[in-house]
């Protein structure tokens, strides 16, 4: 049920009190006044509203009113409306400031919620709250959580946003396929914050250029809600430019994700194909992990979200909460997209602890995670499985865990590649002696690999800007000490992650493979145990 529903059936059932968690007051206007509209609901209600400020205000002229004349205070303002008699939907802005300060309203309140059902004339009151509140008795106080509903108003659909926008716009010459264009590139917005981009990037556009209004438009839309959407919280819109090529290596990864690329389609879904629930990646720092979740998304044609797990739990006590549940709406809007989680395990380590918070964010995005019908693919990365709780990677939570070992040789070769053509180096094979540079790199992740090279330009552009040499590439290398070696035991303990059955290979060959097959002729190239 949408909440125009909710909010009209119960406004019908006569329920007393309601309070809405929104910014948006204005949308909320409108959809009461809606529910004032119906035709075939005998008396029609008036909707007043009425804040500290301003006093009252008739949102619906020409029907029935209380003596909205009469100035009313905070102890004032229940009784007039007790005693009113029309019939109404009384909305009282920021009512918590008033509860917050006046404990006498609240025994008011209880009242009321007995008596209003009662009355002949039906009369609902309905509260506004901003929703990033501390929860507590700013939000709703202990003694009122069993007598008032609350609900959330949530962020608008593409809709939604079409008429916001069509409002704001007035008589400005803005064609049905622009604005509905305008309206899905602003998914994830508030009905506030949606309005006010929609008028700043017309006129901007406009003023650039009147002949591509709608191109430009489009283009600034993007890019204030990305900069709305990471000043709001946990939440970024990362800009992919990744491709497939962008990773050396990973052949079994690459091929998983590539014959699920159409999977969020209509027509996989007429089919009877689920769309992914998410991806674990689990393996050293280094070895190409946030790289894939931006490839995974490139491939997919989607939005990458990237959640940032410290900001969740930043803020005051029982922010964090909230947090989560924003983001999750924000993601669910936008979808299909990839929600990126980037080194999870720092989140909820210790979700035991930190009285309960944790364990709480825990619970609420694994649920969600279950239970979740929209296409919101969750890519989840970790360094130090040892550090999340059993729960998380266990088998259904993901539909493949996958885990990064360290780069073999023809990875190795790849990955150098990659790096060499990003810096402008082509027929790299007749320009360097690529497998003395893939020798001296035994045991190098992704990232070491990248270093290498730039490590490398460093001399050769010192030196009167020449070319760059496999003599600079092993020079550069041999100054490294990767982190194969550091952290050895840390990798084989990874690795039992595969032998358990409880995360699969993301390349086709392994380091381990290798080291097997070099032990089997009595040679040893990597100090491994």
């Amino acid at each position: 049920m949408n909440f125009n529903d909710e909010i009209a059936l119960l406004i019908d059932a006569r329920v007393p009190v309601i309070q809405v968690l929104t910014h948006d007051e204005e949308r909320l206007v409108e959809m009461l006044e809606a529910v004032c509209a119906r035709p075939g609901i005998g008396a029609q209600p008036g909707l007043y509203a009425w804040d500290l400020a301003d006093q009252w205000t008739v949102l619906a002229p020409g029907k029935p009113v209380c003596d909205t004349s009469k100035e009313a205070t905070p102890d004032t303002i229940l009784r007039m409306i007790e005693q009113s008699p029309a019939p109404g939907i009384y909305l009282l802005r920021d009512f918590h400031q008033v509860w917050e300060a006046k404990k006498t309203v609240l025994r008011k309140l209880r009242n009321l919620v007995q008596k209003l059902p009662r009355m002949p004339v039906p009369k609902t009151i309905v509260i506004t709250t901003p929703p990033d509140l501390m929860p507590g008795e700013l939000r709703r106080p202990p003694g009122l959580k069993q007598d008032i509903v609350c609900l959330d108003l949530g962020r608008p659909d593409a809709d939604e946003l079409g008429r916001i926008m069509r409002r704001v716009l007035g008589d400005r010459a803005v064609s049905g396929g622009l604005l509905g264009a305008m309206a899905e590139t602003a998914l994830g917005l508030s009905g506030l914050e949606a309005a006010r981009t929609a008028t700043k990037v017309f006129v901007s556009a406009r003023r650039r250029a009147p002949a591509a209004v709608g191109e430009w438009a489009l283009e600034d839309i993007r890019w204030e809600k990305h900069r709305i959407i990471r000043e709001s919280g946990a939440l970024e819109m990362v800009e992919n430019l990744e491709q497939a090529s962008s990773v050396g290596g990973l052949e079994v990864l690459r091929e998983w994700l590539e014959l699920r690329k159409e999977a969020f389609s209509e027509r996989a879904a007429a089919y009877g194909l689920d769309a992914p629930r998410g991806i674990a990646l689990v393996g050293i720092p280094g070895t190409g992990k946030s790289l894939c979740a931006k490839v995974a998304a490139a491939m997919w044609r989607m939005p990458l979200l990237r959640l940032d797990m410290g900001a969740v739990f930043a803020g005051i006590l029982g922010s964090s909460e909230r947090n989560i549940r924003e983001a999750i709406e924000i993601s669910e809007l936008i979808s299909p997209c990839v929600l990126w989680v980037d080194e999870i395990e720092k989140a909820f380590a210790g979700s035991s602890g930190d009285s309960g918070t944790a364990a709480r964010v825990l619970g609420t995005f694994l649920t969600w995670m279950a239970e979740k019908r929209k296409p919101v693919c969750v890519l989840a990365t970790a360094n130090d499985v040892d550090r999340l709780p059993p729960e998380f990677l266990r088998k259904g939570r993901f539909d493949e865990i996958f885990f990064l070992d360290l780069p073999t040789q023809e990875e190795r070769a790849a990955i150098l590649k990659v790096h060499l053509e990003k810096r402008g180096y082509s027929m790299i094979s007749q320009k360097f002696n690529l497998p003395e540079v893939v020798r001296v790199t035994e045991g190098f992740v992704g990232a070491e690999l990248e270093a290498v090279v730039k490590d490398a330009m460093f001399p050769a552009f010192m030196d009167s800007e020449r070319e760059l040499s496999t003599a600079d590439l092993v020079k550069s290398a041999g100054e490294m000490v990767p982190l194969a070696r550091s952290r050895a035991a840390h990798i084989q303990k990874l690795r039992q992650l595969v032998m358990n059955g409880e995360a699969r290979n993301a390349s086709r060959a392994t380091v381990a493979d290798e080291v097997k097959c070099d032990q089997i002729r009595g040679e040893r190239i990597l100090d491994l145990p």
